[in-house]
C-alpha cells in the first residue's frame, strides 16, 4: 500500500508543480476529469444494459443482438477509461529516460489520439445502440445514452 500511496502523490506532484508547465498540465487535468465526470454515467449504463441483458432470455434476443451488445458494451465503456488512462498516462511520458523532443512528440501524440479514440467509441456506441434490435431492447428497459 505506502508504494500505492506514492504512486499518488507522485502524480499529484506530476500536476502542480512550481513551474510554468503547471499551467498547461493543470488544464489537461481539468479536461481529462471533466471527460471522466461527463462518461461516468455510461459506466452506469453498461451495468444496467449487462444486467437486462443477463435476465432476459438469449432465445427472445438471438444472435444479432448478442453481437450489437457486445459492440454496445465495449464502445460505452472506453471513452471513460481511455480518460482515466490519459491523466495516468502524462506522467509516465514525462518521467520516461527519453528526450525532451521525444516526450513532446509523444505527449502530442497522445492528445491527438485520445480525442479521436473517445470521439469514435462514442459515435460506434451511439450508432449500436440505434441498431434497431438494440433500440428495441433500450426503449423496452428504458436505457438511454
Amino acid at each position: 500500500m505506502p508504494e500505492e500511496e506514492q504512486k499518488k502523490q507522485s502524480i499529484w506532484k506530476f500536476y502542480f508543480q512550481a513551474r510554468w508547465q503547471t499551467v498547461l498540465s493543470v488544464h489537461f487535468l481539468v479536461a481529462a476529469v471533466y471527460l471522466i465526470l461527463f462518461y461516468i454515467g455510461n459506466i452506469f449504463v453498461a451495468f444496467k444494459f449487462a444486467f437486462f441483458s443477463i435476465i432476459t432470455s438469449a432465445r427472445l434476443l438471438g444472435l444479432e443482438f448478442a453481437l450489437w451488445a457486445v459492440i454496445f458494451e465495449l464502445t460505452v465503456i472506453v471513452p471513460f477509461f481511455t480518460a482515466w488512462y490519459a491523466v495516468l498516462l502524462l506522467p509516465n511520458i514525462w518521467r520516461t529516460k527519453y528526450g525532451k523532443a521525444q516526450k513532446v512528440f509523444l505527449t502530442i501524440v497522445m492528445l491527438g489520439l485520445i480525442p479521436i479514440i473517445i470521439i469514435i467509441t462514442d459515435g460506434i456506441a451511439r450508432f449500436a445502440l440505434e441498431t434497431e434490435v438494440l433500440r428495441e431492447f433500450a426503449v423496452f428497459h428504458s436505457i438511454e445514452l
